[in-house]
Order: structure tokens, then C-alpha cells, then sequence
């Protein structure tokens, strides 16, 4: 039986060529249970710190960044938005009848000056 085993080299020791050694089995009482027994590695565990450090950071900023945002300024600024938008939103609703009314004023203004117009040339 042939294992690969992979492991990574470290800092501290740049001559270990990451070969990992069998250690003899540790002794476990039997029992009626077939139980099989994997004999023990030695060698370097995987280097933890920086990987712990990082993801210490990593929470410490989530927790200050969730930490620092006022929750109860947010929704009065987001209710502020909606109620802006909402009123923006009638007055668009309403848009189509003021630009027809609009429209009959410029058709009344514009007879009003033609006829204006026509009274001033012929004289």
C-alpha cells in the first residue's frame, strides 16, 4: 500500500524536505468491534498563525464596519427617499394632463396673437 502525502515546507526549517514518517500504531484495546487502526504521522503541522491572524482581522473589520452604521438613520433616510419618489411619482402621474392642458393654452395663445397680428397688418 502506497500513500502520497503532501505538506507544506516552513519557514523555520528551509532544509526539510516534507517528508512525513510513520510512526508505529497506537495501541488501542480490542473489542468485539473491527476497528482499524491508522497509524500515526509525524511530522510538521500546517503553520496556523497566519491563517488565524487573518481571519481575526477580517472579522474584527466586519464587526466594526457593522458596528458603526446607525441603523435607525438609514431607514429615516431611506424612508425620506421613498417618500420623495413616491411624490415625484404622482406628479409624474398627473404629467400627461398638464402637457395636454399646456398644449390647448399654446393653441389659444397662438390664435389670440395671429389674430393680434392680422389686426396690426391690416391697418
Amino acid at each position: 500500500m502506497t500513500q502520497t502525502v503532501t505538506a507544506e515546507p516552513y519557514e523555520e526549517d528551509p532544509n526539510w524536505d516534507g517528508e512525513i514518517e510513520d510512526a508505529p500504531a497506537v495501541d488501542v484495546p480490542q473489542s468485539d468491534d473491527d476497528v482499524v487502526t491508522v497509524p500515526k504521522r509525524r511530522g510538521r503541522a500546517p503553520l496556523q498563525l497566519p491563517a488565524a491572524a487573518k481571519r481575526y482581522e477580517k472579522a474584527k473589520d466586519a464587526v466594526t464596519k457593522l458596528s458603526g452604521t446607525d441603523v435607525t438613520a438609514e431607514r429615516e433616510k431611506l424612508a425620506a427617499r421613498i417618500e420623495r419618489d413616491t411624490a415625484r411619482l404622482a406628479a409624474l402621474d398627473k404629467h400627461d394632463d398638464q402637457v395636454k392642458a399646456a398644449n390647448e393654452e399654446l393653441t389659444a395663445a397662438e390664435q389670440e396673437f395671429n389674430t393680434a397680428l392680422a389686426a396690426v397688418q391690416s391697418k
